[in-house]
């Protein structure tokens, strides 16, 4: 509402001149002791960090592990120890946030703690090197909805095949390669790779003014499993032939290892979509139909596997995938690290945020050793694990050079809104990133994001699939294009056909011969879509820089790097933050008649302290008790931070709370 909210407006007024003061009422108590709770309240959050700090510090990774700071003021641990300008500052200078013990020893398990901090004490977020660029996605890594005319084929096999339809359906590189087989697989792969990204699109993102272009792989490419052993033959010939072409360009790469064996996430992006759960369907026909589940029971295998029930991990990481996993960076190092034109490399993309923390720090830290060992100037980047706040990551590789830390930012789950709303949010975001580098000293960079203000971009969420209760928008309908690699089977779909199977828990997929797209905002297309870009140019200039997701896509043009900057969405040189357009984005049409309160804090403080008479404070309507409330919940909340911080740190959480706490921090 643009009126001032009255039932809750407070006002102070002076009695009038000569009136006897007024007895006074509950109102007028509950106002006197606004001071009192706001102080009180204060006074409990503040005793509850320094008890979180306190139990950081000396509570160690289990109850038989204490930390032991010596006379010295020495970090350590049980069977290890550390500098002390590593871990507790200098001169003995306590600085429990530097202190950041994690599993060692055994892997996963809570062993002996190490210190995970670098004696060059380089002071990265201060650097002033900023990246521009989008991503080569849906090349080497498959993704049904950047290129949907490679997956045409898979419509229709439930009626078909009937039972033995999973056995010939390919939603993610996986299932693409297990049902083609390495021959045909690598075949049409082989197309695919020469059309998808071609000079032409290297040539004009060298001139859009990017400076380093994000090459998703698969780890499959550096140490070969099935299905992928002959369906994948050739890629790194490919992204041999990307580089060289960047190269040409005076563009570099940032090399993401994008898929993980297992799926470090579940989503089709990560080599193979998990748990996928197939089903036969009988309505009232006599004839079961072929269906398929995959939201329900999500899960990700990468490390360990996840127990759906249990909604937990289990106590230790499986030892095998994890040097294997290490295996994969050392030998990606090893072959890429003569070329210059390569600028850092992602060891894993998006894990999922049900991981323990101390799992993906330890494979970031080992990781991070092992790019070092072979490509020290290498930037290293880690993505956040959807957990992008600093309590998260306090103290992780402070000091370490050449490190950033990567978060992906949508707005196209959001729930429906008005322009400005998305405008809104786009400005709102320069704060965390900003937040992140200073308190973590940790540069950051937005690794993927998009103009899309909507989920209606064809198979988002999975092939034939959509997350419950998305899209939340009608989306518009487009001709199918035709295949961009030329003949391919089953491209374009039929003319003819209705929505075609297998069908998954949600709809979305070509009808008649027409695909789901993004509803556009009417004749204010291009200026909505012109103004959102140049709003997040500007949030994200707060940290190092930027790569959106993705460089072209055969449908979708807010999803397309190039089709943005050629129909003017984005400023002609991208990397120019420093533009008026840029600068100014977030300044535009200030809001107007923006309710405000009639009275400040300090007047309120003013009042209840003052020596006149408490009958001269008056409360209009429900104000009282609403602030009343406010404070006590405020005082409840502190209480309850300051327990649950001891709790956590004074003894390890069961299982079902880790899982509690997951939850809680997951938005």
């Amino acid at each position: 509402s643009k009126q001032a909210p009255t039932r809750l407006a407070m006002m102070i007024t002076p009695a009038p001149a000569g009136t006897e003061p007024r007895p006074t009422s509950l109102k007028s108590r509950l106002v006197a002791l606004l001071p009192l709770a706001f102080l009180l309240s204060a006074a409990l959050a503040g005793a509850g960090l320094v008890v979180h700090q306190a139990a950081k510090l000396f509570a160690g990774s289990s109850p038989e592990e204490k930390w032991n700071l010596g006379d010295l003021g020495l970090c350590r641990a049980e069977g290890a120890s550390c500098h002390v300008w590593d871990c507790c500052g200098v001169n003995g200078e306590l600085k429990p946030m530097w202190c950041n013990p994690f599993a060692s020893g055994q892997i996963g398990s809570i062993g002996k703690a190490r210190c995970v901090v670098c004696e060059e004490g380089v002071e990265t977020a201060k650097e002033e090197w900023k990246v521009f660029g989008t991503n080569l996605g849906g090349w080497l890594v498959l993704e049904p909805w950047i290129t949907p005319s490679l997956f045409y084929q898979f419509l229709s096999v439930d009626r078909k095949f009937g039972k033995e339809a999973p056995a010939h359906t390919g939603m993610d590189t996986y299932t693409f390669c297990a049902a083609l087989g390495p021959k045909e697989g690598n075949k049409q792969l082989r197309r695919h790779w020469a059309s998808w990204v071609r000079e032409e699109d290297v040539r004009a993102i060298a001139q859009s003014g990017a400076t380093v272009v994000r090459i998703p792989v698969g780890d499959w490419m550096y140490v070969p499993y099935e299905p992928y052993i002959g369906c994948t033959d050739g890629s790194l010939e490919e992204l041999e032939r990307a580089l060289a072409l960047l190269r040409k360009y005076g563009l570099r790469a940032l090399l993401d290892v994008h898929a993980m064996q297992g799926s470090q996430n579940g989503f089709d992006n990560s080599g193979q979509a998990l748990r996928v759960k197939w089903t036969q369907v009988s309505a009232q026909d006599p004839e079961a139909v072929t269906t398929f589940e995959h939201w329900p029971q999500r899960a990700a295998d990468w490390l360990a596997p996840y127990d759906n029930a249990k909604g937990a991990y289990p106590p230790e990481m499986n030892k095998t995938a994890y040097d294997r996993s290490l295996d994969v960076i050392r030998k990606l190092a090893e072959r890429h690290r003569g070329d210059a034109t390569v600028w850092g490399v992602e060891p894993v993309n998006e894990p999922w945020q049900m991981y323990p923390t101390e799992w993906i720090k330890q494979f970031y830290w080992d990781a991070y050793h092992i790019t070092r060992e072979a490509a020290k100037d290498w930037k290293f980047v880690m993505h956040d694990s959807f957990r992008g706040y600093p309590a998260e990551w306090w103290g992780f590789m402070k000091g370490c050079p050449n490190k950033a830390m990567d978060s992906h930012i949508y707005q196209a789950w959001a729930n429906p809104m008005i322009a400005k709303g998305f405008f809104d949010a786009a400005c709102g975001m320069a704060g965390g990133l900003r937040t992140m580098e200073e308190q973590l000293d940790m540069p950051m960079i937005v690794g993927e994001w998009s103009l899309a203000t909507d989920n209606c971009a064809m198979w988002l969420n999975g092939l034939n699939d959509n997350l419950p209760g998305y899209p939340k928008v009608s989306c518009a309908m487009v001709p199918c294009p035709e295949p961009y690699m030329g003949e391919q089977p089953g491209a374009p779909p039929d003319a003819e056909a209705p929505l075609q199977g297998p069908y998954g828990t949600g709809v979305s997929g070509p009808m008649f011969g027409k695909c789901p797209v993004g509803m556009p905002w009417g004749t204010q297309e291009n200026e909505t879509m012109s103004r959102l870009a140049n709003r997040y140019f500007k949030s994200f200039s707060a940290g190092h820089g930027w790569f959106f997701w993705n460089f072209r896509t055969e449908l979708e043009p807010r999803w397309s790097y190039l089709e943005a900057w050629r129909l003017g969405w984005f400023q002609k040189n991208v990397s120019d933050y420093t533009s008026d357009a840029v600068q100014g984005a977030c300044d535009e049409e200030p809001p107007a008649a923006v309710a405000k309160p009639i009275v400040s804090v300090e007047a309120v403080f003013d009042a209840a302290t003052a020596e006149t008479p408490l009958g001269d404070v008056r409360l209009e309507g429900a104000a009282a008790p609403v602030a009343a409330a406010v404070c006590v919940a405020a005082m409840l909340a502190a209480t309850t931070f300051a327990f649950r911080t001891w709790r956590l740190h004074a003894a390890p959480p069961e299982p079902d709370e880790y899982q509690e706490l997951a939850g809680h921090t997951k938005g």
